[in-house]
């Protein structure tokens, strides 16, 4: 299934490629934050319903995502105390969060009447067959289907695009770092086609390793999902009774010196022995979980999420602007059910390989150009690889 979904990632990742090349002819700050949450929305949609979730409508998605991740991360007093439901109300927690639910409802509704209209192979319009002929033996109505709508959505977005967020944050800061991991994928994608790239992501170890490290210093979800203990046990001494709701802090544990040299340093070559993966064969390194519970699309975050980092060092040469160094990159985190930047990355992008029917030009206007001027469109390329090379593009 992942696999089949190579041409979706492909054209998404692509189609950020060209925004960014849009931004950076105007040689103003990129909010990287933004387009790589728009990017992910849009693999998200186009995996899950065939269509991309665009405009007005994954503004009010992405919206109420943001308001729905803050609340449901912090603190609610009426969870730990019933009695004080009131002050949910007064804080105005509440009316929030009934507002992003109508927001939501909105969204998936529009999502699941194009999908009534347009039946395909996509998950949308499965689970409506699904629902329309009754096959399970519980009930399964358009409520159900707007909740596993709303936990792709949610999971598929958010926490790719952050991740791809706080890699780059930290390239920013190691500027050897930086250099090392676009020399290989540069050495690796060169004169390549843009459909080979995702095939040719297994030979960058080192791209690997940079996001493995990046996932370690910045697990997007830092306490996990909740466990519940199936038996009274021993950890570390304390007893924990059958019933318990266990909460796992991956932040912590990578960063515990007893497993950890020098934890709190961003060094990507702590994985070159590759004993380290993200199966949960070392509990830790827990990016994804672990058990019943962990992470069910992992493998098709992994390949949305190595695809946008290699293309992003591939096509753009990065830099900060407005004189700021290295070392005032902001790193703060708002954490609530997962964990981002407080402040999204803004920076500026020099194209770095000029590629003629990949982002520079629209695919559409290139087919016009083959039709009606096939020697000119073969002299252009076989001249761009070289003119790229000569002119460092």
């Amino acid at each position: 299934m992942v696999r089949k979904l190579a041409p979706v990632r492909n054209n998404e990742t692509l189609s950020l490629v060209r925004k960014i090349h849009v931004a950076s002819k105007c040689k103003e700050p990129v909010n990287l934050g933004k387009v790589l949450v728009s990017c992910a929305n849009a693999i998200t949609a186009k995996a899950a319903f065939g269509q991309v979730c665009s405009g007005e409508l994954q503004d009010q998605f992405l919206s109420a995502m943001d308001v729905g991740l803050k609340i449901s991360g912090g603190m609610s007093f009426g969870d730990l105390f019933p009695s004080m439901r009131f002050v949910d109300v007064i804080t105005g927690a509440r009316r929030r969060l009934w507002q992003a639910r109508w927001q939501l409802d909105i969204v998936f509704d529009k999502i699941i009447a194009h999908c009534e209209a347009h039946r395909g192979d996509g998950l949308v319009s499965v689970l409506l067959r699904i629902r329309d002929n009754g096959e399970l033996e519980f009930p399964f109505d358009t409520t159900n289907i707007k909740a596993i709508i709303e936990d792709m959505f949610t999971a598929g977005t958010e926490t790719t695009s952050s991740v791809a967020e706080w890699v780059m944050s930290e390239l920013m800061k190691n500027a050897d770092v930086m250099a090392k991991a676009q020399d290989e994928v540069r050495r690796v994608f060169g004169n390549k086609s843009v459909q080979d790239h995702e095939n040719l992501l297994e030979e960058l170890p080192y791209l690997k390793m940079v996001i493995k490290e990046g996932m370690r210093l910045h697990p997007v979800v830092p306490l996990l999902v909740p466990h519940l203990c199936r038996e009274t046990c021993d950890i570390g001494g304390f007893e924990v009774v059958e019933g318990t709701r266990v909460m796992v802090n991956t932040w912590a544990m990578a960063r515990n010196p007893e497993h950890w040299h020098d934890g709190e340093k961003f060094w990507p070559e702590r994985f070159e022995d590759g004993k380290t993966d993200y199966k949960a064969s070392r509990f830790d390194y827990l990016p994804f979980g672990a058990g019943r519970r962990r992470c069910p699309g992992d493998t098709f975050g992994l390949a949305v999420l190595e695809l946008i980092v290699a293309r992003l060092l591939y096509y753009f040469d990065w830099s900060l602007p407005n004189g700021i160094q290295p070392d005032e990159i902001n790193m703060d985190a708002i954490v609530g059910a997962t964990m981002r930047r407080k402040y999204q990355l803004h920076l500026v992008a020099s194209p770095h390989t000029m590629i003629l029917n990949e982002y520079l030009i629209d695919q559409s206007v290139y087919l016009l150009l083959v039709l009606n001027f096939p020697q000119l469109c073969l002299c252009l390329v076989t001249c761009i690889p070289y003119l790229s090379h000569s002119n460092g593009l």
